[in-house]
């Protein structure tokens, strides 16, 4: 019997940042003071890092954000991470492949249909509307079912449930992923090799 592995999306699967970062590039380029955001920066989901024009020309730049995520030209944009794809259809055949993410209501449905064009062959998606826009939340997700595997990129997701497996997925060091002490990988190669 297969064991149910729950995967997240964001920066997990997909280059999420890099494909924000694009929209940003090709929106903001004629603003004064405009330098292309370098999406390998991108420390934070507000982007004030590296995208700090939205922060400067929009009054509620959260909302600016947030329709960035929402719009079609992200989702043209958004390109999986080397390899994920590639091992995920080997890992179908061992287990259960269930993607659990987070979503705003802005984009929800843009980011289903795109599970649904690449990633045709996952037996799941678990849909999770976060109307607070942390993606955190997933422990509303139990993962109860036994040897359910988890991996995710935000180390509070991972400790919200009662995965029996645990696996964050860290492809850059940031603030809230440094102290993670349990079994990490970097890159998609490293799930084949620990999964499969």
């Amino acid at each position: 019997m297969k064991k149910d592995l729950y995967i997240d999306f964001d920066s997990t699967i997909v280059e999420t940042e890099a494909a924000f970062c694009e929209v940003y590039n090709e929106e903001y380029s004629k603003y004064k003071s405009f330098k292309p955001a370098d999406w390998k920066q991108a420390m934070s989901w507000i982007f004030d890092d590296v995208c700090p024009l939205i922060h400067v020309y929009h009054e509620d730049a959260q909302k600016e954000i947030v329709r960035i995520f929402g719009c079609e030209r992200f989702f043209e944009l958004l390109k999986p991470m080397d390899n994920a794809i590639e091992v995920l259809m080997e890992l179908e055949e061992k287990y259960n492949l269930i993607i659990c993410t987070s979503a705003m209501p802005e984009n929800a449905s843009r980011k289903v249909l795109w599970i649904e064009e690449h990633l045709q062959f996952v037996d799941e998606v678990i849909v999770l509307i976060n109307k607070k826009q942390n993606g955190i939340g997933k422990g509303r997700v139990p993962m109860n079912e036994e040897g359910s595997i988890f991996i995710d990129d935000h180390p509070n997701n991972l400790i919200s449930t009662n995965a029996a497996r645990k696996i964050l997925f860290k492809s850059m060091e940031k603030d809230f992923n440094k102290d993670w002490a349990g079994e990490s990988v970097s890159h998609w190669d490293e799930v084949k090799a620990k999964l499969l």
